[in-house]
């Protein structure tokens, strides 16, 4: 079976999941604008009436709310479990179509890149989704303001650099490009990790703990040197560095996953 074959089959048995995470993100997203404007509209109008001016409003505010970074919360939080999940649902029996596949050890490694360009495929697409979102509120909060005739603050591009959604939508392609290769150095681990755990939950009990020794030892390992080497270098040089020691960290969790599904995993 073809890698392409094996994205569309994962991508299809994911799709009602996504759907509906897709769908409670917007959800209490929406619902939430609706309730912070008008609750920003009472406030407004209170002040008015009691002859109190200045009173502004910033998308930002709306932004740096606890329920919309709940949201966003959430869906992270989601994509981490998917990640773990997506392996783990495959030895919940010996019958699946997984088990089957593991069967044949020479393609175990088009099974690892299926998953994994899958995941980045669902989180490059909620990224897409957010942003429309985001440019659709922007949108509602700034008709209703100007509806009201409450004074809004700021710019919607100002807004979107507030913590971590500056760290979504960056200024630059170059950054956007260095956080996703920070993001698919996370599903990276989160994959090693489970092939490291499933690879040895027959032997042992203590697997977990083990496999979080090991992914946590291989990643340990070139953090403490770039830590220590951080005091004689320079910026560009740090920098360059980090980068070396990223593609090691890569190649060493690629390798050790390989390893892991190759040669450890008995089915």
């Amino acid at each position: 079976m073809s890698v392409l074959k094996l994205i569309s089959w994962e991508l299809d048995r994911v799709k009602k999941s996504y759907l509906l995470l897709v769908g409670v993100l917007l959800a209490l997203q929406f619902s939430w604008l609706g309730a912070f404007l008008w609750r920003q509209t009472a406030t407004y109008e209170e002040m008015r009436l009691e002859g109190m001016t200045g009173y502004t409003v910033s998308f930002a505010n709306y932004i740096g709310s606890t329920i919309f970074t709940l949201s966003v919360g959430v869906a992270i939080v989601a994509m981490i479990f998917f990640s773990v999940w997506i392996w783990y649902r495959e030895f919940q029996g010996r019958g699946t179509f997984m088990m089957r596949l593991l069967t044949i050890p020479t393609g175990r490694m088009k099974l690892f890149i299926a998953k994994f360009v899958t995941v980045m495929m669902l989180i490059l697409g909620l990224f897409a989704i957010q942003w429309m979102a985001l440019l659709l509120q922007y949108q509602l909060f700034t008709a209703w303001l100007n509806a009201k005739m409450i004074p809004l603050q700021g710019s919607f591009e100002r807004a979107i650099q507030f913590d971590y959604l500056a760290m979504m939508y960056p200024e630059s392609g170059f950054n956007f490009l260095v956080h996703q290769v920070l993001i698919a150095f996370v599903v990276l681990a989160l994959f090693t990790f489970v092939l490291v755990e499933r690879g040895l939950w027959q032997r042992t009990l203590w697997s977990p703990v083990l496999a979080i020794c090991v992914v946590s030892g291989l990643i340990a390992l070139p953090t403490l040197l770039i830590i220590y080497f951080e005091r004689y270098l320079f910026m560009d040089e740090l920098i360059g560095l980090f980068g070396l020691g990223l593609i090691g960290l890569v190649f060493g969790l690629t390798l050790l996953s390989r390893r892991f599904l190759s040669k450890k995993m008995s089915v």
